[in-house]
């Protein structure tokens, strides 16, 4: 199926949703760079991220088969908040696996809903791997983020929202998780114009991502170091690196000295409440200010679950604009 169909199908979904679409606002952060910097602002979705999207869409498609069913996934946060607060609405039950060390925020705001949560692992790719093996003993549907379509579907409308805007866009950065989100954009810009650079973004404290799609050797059993929890991967799912990479144009791997003074700019500069795993697009517009000099920039903001743990070192980092 076309992306273009995938969209109607999922507008018909996501018809009714107020909140869409997300605003779309110039930056003050641009003027500094030469460019224009405009945020895509999925933080204001209900729950703060832009999987809500995909996960109505799921939650919706697939109602028919997974009646008198549970869901189970595992999520760093945002994706489990998406299918959790889905479930919700649709009346399935749903359980969220997630390790040890997840963003207390997101949990929070899972356990609202209704769901319920299981702590496994020191990494989220632990988390999922006993979250299989129990979907397996308990006789549930395990959705697997990244291999769920119609996450990438509902990632999809944040592209045509870009591409009603009038704005004759350049460039468009895209975080990288498991590879939904740049899946599910990248396959329209790319439809609709094929000049649009497309570059996705992770990490160097979790920078997999990068090495699977870009067919270079990794190391499964290399920890992850990151504040970026919505990024941290560990085991890529090669099934989508394969699919996206065709797709994108470059893979930055952005410092993670970066994130923290990349999050104090925006809340700064936009007055903007980003986690790490959004502001990651604002780093990257520092660390490539020659590469998007004099262009018209699209820098998506996934998502606002900032750990509270953070704020007090967040107050004590500066921002980005210092040493410009």
């Amino acid at each position: 199926m076309k992306p273009s169909e995938n969209l109607k199908n999922t507008y018909s979904i996501l018809k009714n949703e107020y909140w869409i679409p997300t605003p779309l606002l110039p930056s003050r952060i641009g003027k500094h760079l030469n460019s224009e910097i405009w945020l895509k602002r999925e933080d204001c979705s209900p729950i703060g991220s832009f999987k809500l999207r995909g996960g109505l869409t799921a939650m919706s498609s697939n109602k028919s088969s997974i009646a008198n069913r549970s869901v189970y996934v595992a999520s760093a946060g945002n994706y489990g908040l998406a299918i959790a607060e889905a479930g919700r609405r649709y009346d399935v039950a749903v359980t969220v696996f997630v390790s040890n060390n997840a963003n207390p925020s997101k949990i929070r705001c899972i356990l609202e809903t209704g769901a319920q949560v299981v702590h496994h692992g020191d990494d989220f790719d632990s988390a999922k791997e006993f979250g299989k093996m129990a979907a397996i003993k308990d006789n549930a549907d395990f959705w697997e983020d990244g291999v769920v379509p119609e996450m990438a579907y509902g990632a999809a409308t944040i592209a045509d929202e870009l591409m009603n805007s009038n704005i004759t866009w350049d460039t468009v950065l895209v975080p990288i998780g498991n590879g939904s989100l740049i899946k599910g954009v990248a396959s329209v810009l790319k439809e609709i114009k094929p000049s649009i650079k497309i570059i996705g973004l992770v990490t160097s404290g979790a920078p997999v991502m990068q090495k699977a799609i870009t067919g270079q050797p990794f190391d499964i059993n290399q920890p992850t170091k990151t504040e970026a929890d919505g990024l941290e991967v560990r085991i890529p799912i090669m099934k989508i690196s394969e699919e996206i990479s065709h797709l994108i144009d470059d893979i930055w791997i952005i410092p993670e000295s970066m994130l923290l003074p990349a999050v104090k700019t925006l809340m700064e500069f936009d007055q903007v409440m980003a986690e790490p795993s959004a502001a990651i697009t604002i780093a990257a517009c520092f660390q490539n200010k020659d590469f998007i000099d004099g262009q018209k920039v699209a820098a998506i903001i996934t998502g606002s679950h900032l750990k509270s743990s953070l704020l007090k070192q967040l107050a004590e980092t500066e921002s980005l604009l210092k040493n410009l």
